[in-house]
């Protein structure tokens, strides 16, 4: 009998974790996308899905699918960039015959501008709000979600083996598995390592290389007081609060990046500097950012004004 897929897709998941690095919010991903493959692909054949069920035919219906139920064709083109990847992984290890995804098309990839992007003083507001509330943790993942523009996957998973004296953090883990050493200003790096010897000391038996840097605590019934380290939802919601305090309900940790980009571009207009902070593989993902905004448009042509105006005086 046929190795039920479900299987397979747990292989898959720990494959991508433990032998390709993937982080646990990717493989998290990973196994979203493919466990909605398996139940369309179970409605459709009426039992457990199989690998002989992964045909282009049915890849296409689902893509279909999905369509109809009106998903964005940016989550069209992901979701099937994972089956791919998948169907490639069973075809490598002779469970399939050959990819039936590379036989279709795929959705076009259209970059868009990014809609929210907060300016430095909504930025330095988070971190002022912070230091009002006396909140030291809230303060150092403001601190280092504003002048480095990571994403909160990495900020959330930090250790004290990452702070670098003052230069920075090093070898941190970033999308894809990669690691980067990201600078931060000297005076952001003396307030983390203070922050690690006056608050996470007293949270932790021990402080050592892989102590996480940022920890969450709560109150469950009937057990009391939990302490855990930060994830990335968490930092979500960290910044969904501190949102409304500021008046901007609506902000998420990735607009900071957004803001960070667009801050460093009107710096210093290098587009590669912008790409090698960001840690973008290519630099047509970091283009985006180069994008005139009418209100840019308008500041563009501001010289325009005094010269108007002389013309059209009576």
């Amino acid at each position: 009998m046929a190795q039920h897929l479900v299987d397979l897709v747990e292989q898959f998941c720990a494959f991508q974790h433990k032998q390709r690095g993937k982080t646990e919010g990717g493989v998290r991903t990973y196994r979203f996308i493919l466990e909605q493959v398996l139940v369309f692909l179970r409605h459709r054949a009426g039992r457990l899905a199989r690998a002989g069920d992964l045909t282009p035919d049915t890849v296409q219906a689902w893509m279909d699918d999905m369509a109809g139920v009106g998903l964005a064709l940016s989550t069209i083109r992901v979701r099937q960039c994972v089956l791919s990847s998948f169907c490639t992984w069973l075809a490598k290890r002779g469970v399939l015959t050959a990819n039936p995804v590379a036989k279709l098309d795929r959705p076009p990839h259209r970059r868009e501008v990014p809609r929210q992007v907060p300016g430095p003083e909504i930025m330095d507001a988070l971190i002022r709000a912070a230091k009002q509330r006396g909140r030291p943790r809230d303060l150092a993942v403001f601190l280092i979600l504003r002048y480095t523009g990571m994403r909160r996957e990495s900020v959330a998973r930090l250790k004290v083996r990452h702070l670098d004296g003052e230069w920075g953090l090093r070898g941190v883990r970033v999308k894809g598995g990669k690691t980067r050493d990201i600078p931060l200003p000297s005076a952001v790096m003396g307030f983390l390592h203070a922050y690690v010897e006056r608050v996470v000391a007293q949270q932790v038996d021990t402080v050592g290389p892989e102590t996480p840097i940022f920890w969450s605590t709560w109150g469950r019934p009937g057990v009391g007081k939990v302490r855990a380290p930060m994830t990335d939802k968490n930092i979500w919601r960290l910044c969904k609060t501190y949102g409304r305090i500021i008046g901007h309900p609506e902000l998420k940790p990735h607009d900071l990046r957004h803001g960070v980009a667009m801050e460093v571009l009107e710096q210093h207009h290098d587009l590669e500097e912008v790409r090698a902070l960001l840690g973008h593989a290519r630099i047509d993902t970091t283009q985006v950012y180069a994008s005139i905004k009418p209100p840019q448009l308008k500041r563009a042509v501001g010289f325009y004004e005094a010269k108007a105006a002389q013309l059209l005086a009576p």
